[in-house]
């Protein structure tokens, strides 16, 4: 069974949004940190589906 491709960019885009929220407030450093958190998530799921997709 193929995985939908929308799992593995779903913790990027809610990174993305939380990054949003707390620049409103000011807070750089947590934006960042939602971003780079985001990323590394998307990442993870992305190598486990591609390594599990040649099975």
């Amino acid at each position: 069974m193929k995985k939908n491709s929308m799992t593995t960019g779903l913790p990027l885009v809610i990174g993305t949004v939380i990054a949003a929220g707390v620049l409103v407030q000011d807070n750089y450093g947590g934006a960042v940190f939602a971003v780079v958190a985001g990323a590394g998530a998307s990442l993870v799921l992305h190598l486990r589906s591609s390594r599990n997709q040649g099975r």
